[in-house]
């Protein structure tokens, strides 16, 4: 590199650091953007900046960068495999599959090798290899629990003994894992014990779990408080459509699914997903990052930004987060966990965007979550009091929102929905603008990747598995019940 070239490159490395010194996105991004054209030699630090872009929700430059990370390495198969895991965090499950199936089994080590590859493919739906997969890696590595855990996705245990063994069995080694390979485990073993009937050994299993999570990531209830109140600050009928009301550009690609975890979500978005208008959805998590750029989500934030830049900006930013997310042309569906804190900003911002709320019983939606190992890691979800301070906030939230949006927010009873699969369809098929198609109506036909904890759930017909799922374990659930009031 010439000295001319070699200054062009630190000033763009400098800009970088200073654009996040400011937390300046639009500058961090034309910085990466920048490095990138310019293939500046960045050697391994272009991994920290392709996860940097993503985390802006540039994928296709974070894609670019991670790419010069591989070359950078000579094409070092660890360094593909962590391409692999930037791919699928992304969402390319099936580009992410195939780079795993193209490294040696070694890489990183066989075991994790044999798990990566096993937990893509029960996501793309290749259920026959994802368990030969699963099982390889757990019979290398018994104490593997994050192996475990989407094997016991995979099986009923009661007609699998042999495995219920070898479940068992791991418990003695596992006490030496590492508490992040524990967990996922004990949420495996729990399984079992409610494939079952061993309903008291299931919940102690799941507790065990939940705690182990818990000492790693503390909820702060108050904090969780404070930005439920922040989201409805300001906000009314009449302020939503003052800035609805200046919008010029199109807001209509995005449909909003909102309701706590396990309340039925998956369901709808794969109802949704369907249609042919929709091209798929996920939980993309961009309203956290419009929040950023707004500078809050309560509505004092958004009034001022208006004011300084018009709604345009924030229109065009949200549709370029989801070219970039879905390529395909086509309605897309958000149905990210934290909706429902960024709802004002939704309204308000994306007058068009339709908007879905998920209800479910709540001492069935309150185990649904305790026995869950959610991928992202849900804090108030390892706790029974917990769970129910955050159920009573977002049933306060639902309250608020009902009130200030009106028609344009559709609340889904999940019981109501697996009662009449067919009107409930209609009704958010209508809700959403979407003509009535056959396939939405056999949403478990759609193949689509399901990232989410729900994944085999909705590859079967919808029905009332699920309801009165709580039964079996409510005087378990007692501190749940307690603190929640009901």
């Amino acid at each position: 590199m010439t000295g001319s070239n070699l200054a062009a490159s630190l000033a763009l490395v400098d800009e970088l650091q200073r654009a996040l010194g400011r937390n300046d996105r639009a500058r961090i991004v034309d910085a990466i953007r920048l490095l990138v054209e310019k293939r500046v030699p960045m050697g391994a630090q272009w991994q920290q900046i392709a996860y940097m872009a993503a985390d802006h929700g540039e994928l296709s430059l974070s894609r670019n960068a991670m790419a010069l990370y591989v070359e950078a390495s000579d094409g070092n198969p660890m360094a593909r495999y962590q391409q692999a895991g930037l791919l699928a965090q992304g969402g390319e499950l099936h580009a992410a599959y195939a780079l795993l199936e193209a490294l040696p089994e070694n890489v990183p080590e066989p075991a994790v090798n044999a798990y990566s590859r096993g937990a893509a493919a029960v996501f793309i739906g290749k259920l026959e290899e994802a368990r030969d997969l699963l099982e390889r890696a757990t019979k290398l590595r018994p104490q593997l629990g994050q192996a475990w855990l989407p094997l016991s996705t995979l099986v009923n245990f009661a007609d699998e003994p042999e495995l219920t063994e070898k479940l068992l069995a791991a418990e003695s080694v596992m006490r030496q894992a590492p508490p992040a390979a524990q967990a996922p485990y004990y949420h495996a073993l729990g399984k079992a014990y409610v494939d079952l009937g061993e309903h008291a050994l299931a919940f102690e299993a799941f507790a065990q779990g939940a705690a182990l999570k818990k000492a790693e990531r503390h909820y702060d209830r108050q904090a969780d408080r404070a930005a439920a109140e922040e989201a409805v600050r300001g906000y009314d009928a009449e302020a939503v459509t003052a800035i609805a009301e200046q919008q010029r550009e199109p807001t209509n690609r995005t449909i909003f699914v909102s309701g706590l975890p396990r309340s039925g979500t998956t369901l709808v978005d794969q109802i949704l997903t369907s249609h042919s208008a929709v091209v798929d959805g996920a939980e993309i998590n961009r309203l956290p990052m419009l929040s950023r750029e707004v500078g809050g989500a309560a509505f004092a934030s958004l009034n001022r930004h208006v004011a300084a830049r018009g709604t345009g900006p924030a229109g065009r930013l949200w549709l370029h987060w989801m070219n970039e997310r879905f390529p395909a042309r086509g309605r897309v569906v958000d149905k990210s966990m934290e909706t429902s804190r960024y709802l004002g900003l939704a309204a308000s911002l994306l007058p068009e965007a339709p908007i879905v709320w998920l209800k479910r019983d709540p001492l069935d939606c309150a185990w649904s979550c305790f026995r869950t190992h959610f991928l992202a890691g849900v804090e108030w979800s390892y706790d029974l009091e917990d769970i129910a301070f955050r159920f009573r906030l977002e049933d306060q939230l639902l309250h608020q929102w009902q009130q200030i949006l009106g028609d344009r927010l559709l609340v889904v009873p999940y019981e109501a929905l697996t009662d009449d699969p067919n009107g409930w369809t209609r009704r958010i098929l209508g809700h959403c603008g979407l003509a009535e198609e056959p396939q939405a109506f056999a949403p478990h036909r759609n193949e689509r990747i399901v990232t989410t904890s729900s994944v085999m759930q909705v590859r079967r017909p919808i029905n009332r598995r699920a309801v009165g799922s709580a039964a079996p374990y409510r005087e378990l659930l007692h501190r749940f019940v307690e603190a929640y009031g009901n």
